[in-house]
């Protein structure tokens, strides 16, 4: 733990003693500009201090702090780790001397877990850009990818016949390019070849627009054909250009404990999309076009649905669960539901990640522990007064063995568990609290990836 912790601030502490929120360009003769940009897949969230005033406050994965003008001047720096038990120790204190009249990009490219986490440090003029023009810089940042070729081209130029715009091997970077402003494509292919792995669409990019444009790993949803994703900083942020084709990932859960199995349908589909899964069980994840799915229930054995055309909305890039809950009466009448909502499944080398769903109708509000032992009596809850339906995800767990216990909101009486899991820093762990197969106690926990 300590040396990643060390790799990753003595990296970062170079590039981050000037970072916020200016566009950069124009600065006196006094001033200096910085952003710090996050391209590191697996690597956590940071804070940052520069002369005791908080500069970043938890940079993540695929976002820019922004371009700040500060005085030209030696820089006192800090560096705060956010750790998952939520300590934020500084790992780093150091002294950085910010030129005048120029402007710097860092950002944070490779791994934690392979110790390959370093700072690539871009350096140019600080000037605006020209009217009716944008200008563009591009950084190949994805270790895993080989050399490639860039294409940027109008939307429905050919590649076939024409040169790439540019050829960057993991590290390298371009100079800044200066185009008219209008609609714009990328594409990137392999060295030498015109077979696309990235295929941007159309980009509307306005007179002004100063880009600098990291290749950087793919680890969000909806993709698994792309290795990358477009990470497009400018001075006041970043947003992430996906491949064209990047939809969602769906996953189905079927937690309606006295329920049979059951089917799930999108969008008035003849097939359906997950057929006859059973209670406690899981589908795998499902490729879907962002946007609105109509998600409908039935019960093969039935002639009538049980949930129809539930809209679930998904973004671009994302992960979401589906789950089924509720209960069926004595009268074999359903009384169910749908329980849609994201989940974080980014992995991070430092910390265990978990995600949680109350889905026992029996349990009413209850309390979560997330203990080093089985004994709760003089801990307080990790997860407090969580009720039926609600979710939580993106928990992060320091690595090691802990113990989960579930109690009714307010007791230390167990009512499922205790259940020891070892936690593994880069892993994902998922469970929804569940009734019996029958309904009823005892309870339970439907666990997926790692708690599977």
């Amino acid at each position: 733990m300590k040396q990643w912790l060390m790799i990753l601030y003595v990296i970062l502490g170079f590039s981050l003693y000037g970072c916020g929120g200016s566009s950069g360009g124009g600065n006196s003769h006094t001033q200096a500009s910085l952003r710090v940009i996050h391209a590191g897949a697996d690597a956590p969230k940071v804070n940052i201090l520069a002369n005791q005033s908080a500069l970043v406050d938890g940079l993540d994965y695929g976002e820019s702090s922004g371009f700040k003008q500060v005085a030209s001047q030696n820089y006192n720096v800090k560096v705060n780790a956010q750790l998952p038990d939520q300590a934020t120790p500084t790992v780093l204190i150091e002294d950085y001397d910010l030129k005048a009249e120029r402007n710097y990009s860092a950002v944070a490219l490779g791994s934690v877990a392979d110790n390959t986490l370093e700072v690539l440090v871009v350096e140019n003029a600080d000037s605006a850009v020209a009217s009716g023009y944008v200008r563009l810089q591009a950084v190949h940042g994805s270790p895993a990818v080989p050399a490639v070729d860039i294409y940027v081209t109008a939307p429905g130029d050919d590649i076939a016949s024409v040169s790439p715009t540019l050829t960057l091997s993991y590290r390298q970077f371009s100079d800044q390019l200066s185009v008219p402003a209008g609609d714009y494509r990328i594409r990137i292919t392999p060295e030498g070849t015109k077979t696309v792995v990235f295929d941007s669409g159309t980009v509307p990019l306005a007179s002004g627009t100063d880009l600098l444009v990291t290749a950087a790993p793919n680890v969000y949803g909806g993709n698994t054909t792309s290795p990358v994703v477009l990470v497009a900083a400018s001075g006041k942020g970043a947003s992430v250009i996906f491949d064209q084709t990047t939809g969602a990932d769906l996953r189905a859960v079927h937690g309606v404990a006295d329920a049979p199995a059951v089917n799930v349908v999108l969008n008035n589909s003849a097939t359906p999309a997950v057929a006859g899964l059973t209670y406690l069980n899981e589908s795998p994840f499902l490729q879907v076009p962002a946007g609105t799915q109509d998600v409908t229930v039935n019960v093969p054995s039935l002639t009538t649905d049980v949930l129809k055309d539930v809209p679930v909305p998904l973004e671009q890039g994302k992960f979401y669960n589906a789950i089924v809950l509720g209960s069926v009466d004595a009268s074999d009448a359903f009384d169910i539901e749908l329980l849609p909502f994201e989940e974080d499944r980014r992995k991070v080398a430092t910390e265990a990640k978990v995600s949680l769903v109350h889905g026992s109708v029996s349990a009413g509000t209850v309390d979560v522990y997330i203990t080093p032992t089985a004994d709760i009596s003089s801990a307080s809850p990790t997860i407090s007064n969580f009720a039926y339906k609600q979710t939580i995800t993106g928990v992060g767990l320091m690595p090691g063995e802990a113990v989960i216990s579930v109690t009714p909101a307010g007791s230390k009486t167990v009512a499922i568990g205790p259940l020891t899991v070892n936690f593994e820093g880069g892993k994902l762990y998922g469970a929804v609290a569940q009734d019996a197969a029958s309904g009823g106690a005892p309870l339970g926990v439907n666990g997926f990836d790692e708690l599977n």
